[in-house]
């Protein structure tokens, strides 16, 4: 494998959704000459921006995109690494239930949209996609020297969504490169949820999970002998 000089690239408002992000990072296996840089900035997309630039003064050959609300084993970069491709994500799911991979493999050319792939039983290794998310995304820069600045846009493809992935991939479909998705390199995605007590029909109580998503709240039954706390 050719010589690799990773920027690795972090986008923060101020601060990560949760303190326990920073110890999966430094953890993270770094490969040697990498550059690391957290952005701190309120529109994610002129963030990356300006970490795309950076890894272009620095000479960089490949820039890694990570969220700043991701999980992931200390090996997931140099796995992603070895495969030599142009572009190349890790899978990870939404947190909104009923948590669909960020990973594409389906494109409407009309509207750009795209749909999620299915994780059907015994798919596994390196997939092609039409498009990911960002959460951790391996990208070599030679990618950007095909594309039109700003490389990435907020709500290319609706102004109301806060949205900076889907169009970015358009584009660099259209500028001739394939796009992976690596399944073998899985991430959390951190996140918040209400867990709200619940009655069925059937007058059982349950636990409901609640991450705004469709078809809402999620019951998982209770359990009938709880745990014994004692007052100290």
């Amino acid at each position: 494998m050719v010589q690799s000089k990773v920027l690795i690239g972090v986008i923060t408002d101020e601060y990560a959704r949760r303190a326990d992000f920073y110890d999966y990072y430094h953890m993270l296996e770094k490969p040697e000459g990498a550059l690391v840089s957290f952005n701190h900035n309120r529109s994610p997309a002129q963030g990356r921006n300006q970490l795309v630039e950076m890894a272009k003064s620095q000479n960089c050959t490949h820039i890694l995109f990570i969220d700043d609300d991701m999980a992931y084993k200390p090996d997931s970069l140099l796995k992603l690494l070895e495969h030599d491709v142009d572009i190349v994500s890790a899978l990870y799911l939404s947190r909104a239930f009923p948590h669909s991979p960020l990973a594409f493999d389906l494109a409407d050319d009309e509207d750009g949209s795209a749909c999620a792939m299915y994780l059907l039983q015994g798919k596994k290794g390196l997939q092609p996609i039409v498009a990911a998310g960002f959460g951790f995304c391996l990208i070599k820069m030679s990618v950007f020297d095909c594309l039109a600045k700003p490389y990435v846009r907020l709500g290319e493809l609706n102004p109301e969504h806060w949205c900076d992935d889907i169009g970015f991939f358009n584009r660099v479909r259209g500028a001739g490169f394939q796009s992976y998705v690596d399944l073998d390199v899985k991430c959390g995605h951190m996140g918040t949820m209400i867990i709200w007590p619940n009655t069925g029909e059937d007058g059982k109580w349950y636990a409901g999970y609640d991450t705004n998503g469709e078809p809402g709240i999620v019951n998982v039954p209770m359990f009938t002998s709880m745990p014994k706390y004692e007052v100290k």
